[in-house]
């Protein structure tokens, strides 16, 4: 937890100075500035009308907020008077942001002595217009109260950053004081520890012996979470790391090396993890090194360079990206060429069939699968519903060798759209058959 306070502290005291400065990019990449006017922005969700909800963390003075913003860059104000305090010099407010399945939007809510703190708040989002007065407090539907939890399992902090929705809808929480995730169930309300992360060496005779291994972002992929790691000081360069956990709550290493990750996401054009970072440490952190930066094929490409502070990531479904830059009070979008998309290195074809996992997932309205053709053949890949019953056949014909996607729009094979629940998209081609569940949310 004290490497999420110091690297804010640091932050806070180069919000003034420091300056946006031009944003370094791969040529298949154009960094372009989508809204202004936020104030320390952290989490970004998208709705199905593709408008933003970001969580602002505020001054310091009670004026954290959720705010939306429509596809011409102009920004509302959804839920305001949200608790915003100074913590050992950073604010708290607002942080990350989900949404489940009844169109509830999922606040967490970060470190704080104000009720509403260090919850999952939960309010109704559905049908809200931005000619709609702003809500307040009042309005939430539900408080679930994580921290006094997390604290009788040993956690000295508690700030409930980020989250994820998880099977049977049940939230995923990243406490990055106690260094885990927190489980709630959604029926029971019950609280448990889901997975915890051990504290990495520390091979410097800087600081301690070990450095605190906090998480930051989470992705659910329908069958696994990523989790971002950032560390504590000294914020070694390359000693931060992407994990995945399973469903059992199981930790493995997905790659090392890297720098100060503060969230994490899955690219709906090839399902590759993509991690944010936040900048390089050089006592302080030093503005204009944040980046996005993509795992492919156990190497890491650049995305994009040059960002200031970047604290949370999110992926259209047409494969936009949107970053929050907390100390500019800006949201970024990153589009991509159509040549850098579904590419391989020196442009070489599949070795094997495969089907990749649906993203994003949960999905609301559409989802894009991807999948890989190693020799031009018959491709079927259908919808199922949990009961084995065909709910759409999404292809069927012949296909060049080479990588692929469809994507599915939530219709059946009447052209109906249908209810939320778990479904099945099966691809099968000369001998290969591959599954993967999907979740559909409303």
């Amino acid at each position: 937890m004290e490497s999420l306070r110091s690297f804010r502290r640091f932050l806070l005291a180069l919000i003034l100075p420091a300056m946006m400065m031009s944003v370094e990019s791969r040529a298949q990449t154009n960094v372009s500035v989508y809204a202004t006017g936020l104030t320390s922005p952290i989490g970004i969700e998208i709705d199905d009308q593709g408008r933003l909800w970001v969580g602002e963390e505020g001054t310091g003075n009670n004026d954290s907020r959720v705010s939306v913003i429509t596809t011409d860059g102009q920004v509302y104000p959804f839920l305001t008077g949200l608790p915003s305090e100074i913590v050992e010099g950073d604010p708290f407010g607002a942080e990350h942001l989900a949404f489940d399945a009844n169109g509830n939007l999922l606040i967490a809510q970060g470190e704080g002595s104000n009720f509403l703190s260090e919850s999952i708040l939960t309010i109704d989002a559905s049908g809200f217009s931005t000619d709609d007065t702003a809500r307040s407090v009042n309005d939430l539907k539900a408080i679930h109260k994580i921290g006094p939890f997390s604290l009788s399992q040993g956690a000295a902090t508690t700030n409930t950053y980020s989250l994820a929705v998880g099977p049977d809808e049940n939230l995923y929480i990243v406490d990055a004081g106690l260094n885990g995730i927190v489980k709630l169930e959604r029926c029971t309300g019950n609280l448990s520890v889901f997975a915890t992360f051990d504290p990495i060496p520390n091979l410097t005779t800087e600081g301690p012996p070990f450095m605190d291994a906090v998480p930051t972002g989470i992705v659910y992929t329908g069958d696994k979470f990523y989790v971002g790691l950032f560390v504590g000081f000294p914020f070694l360069l390359d000693s931060s790391r992407v994990v995945e956990v399973d469903l059992d709550g199981n930790v493995s290493l997905l790659k090392t090396g890297l720098t100060s990750v503060v969230d994490v996401a899955v690219d709906p054009r090839d399902g590759n993890v993509v991690f944010l970072q936040f900048a390089r440490w050089e006592f302080p952190f030093v503005p204009n090194t944040g980046g996005v930066f993509k795992l492919k094929n156990g190497a890491i490409d650049t995305v994009a360079f040059g960002l200031n502070f970047p604290t949370g990531l999110r992926f259209a479904p047409n494969g936009d990206l949107f970053v929050s830059s907390f100390a500019d009070g800006q949201i970024l979008k990153i589009t991509f060429s159509t040549t850098a998309v579904a590419t391989r290195p020196n442009g070489a074809l599949p070795q094997a069939f495969g089907l990749n996992q649906n993203y994003p997932n949960p999905f609301n309205p559409s989802t894009t699968i991807n999948f890989e053709v190693p020799k031009a053949a018959q491709v079927i890949m259908k919808i199922y519903d949990t009961l084995g019953r065909e709910v759409r056949t999404l292809f069927d014909g012949r296909l060049e060798a080479g990588a692929h996607n469809k994507v599915w729009d939530g219709k059946d094979n009447s052209g109906i759209s249908i209810g939320s629940g778990v479904y099945f998209v099966k691809m099968t081609s000369d001998g290969f058959e591959s599954s993967k569940r999907m979740l559909l949310v409303k």
